[in-house]
């Protein structure tokens, strides 16, 4: 989620994967969220500034508590 790594991807071309950035696009277009969790961007010395604009950083509290009303949850 970090701002141009997406593209970077894309740039590969490999054969037979969609194109991430639109992929991307089209998961934020239909109300998807993208959640980062903020321990991970301190280890990574990552900060929101690095992150794309529709992502939002959360702790694992806001995460769970989000967790109710869904029925999948997808975690990397």
């Amino acid at each position: 989620m970090v701002k141009g790594e997406l593209e970077k991807i894309r740039d590969q071309h490999m054969k037979g994967m969609p194109d991430i950035v639109e992929l991307y696009d089209g998961i934020c277009n239909l109300g998807g969220k993208m959640m980062v969790c903020e321990l991970c961007l301190t280890a990574k010395d990552l900060k929101a500034e690095d992150m794309r604009k529709e992502v939002q950083i959360v702790g694992a509290t806001s995460f769970v508590g989000s967790l109710p009303d869904n029925t999948m949850t997808f975690c990397f």
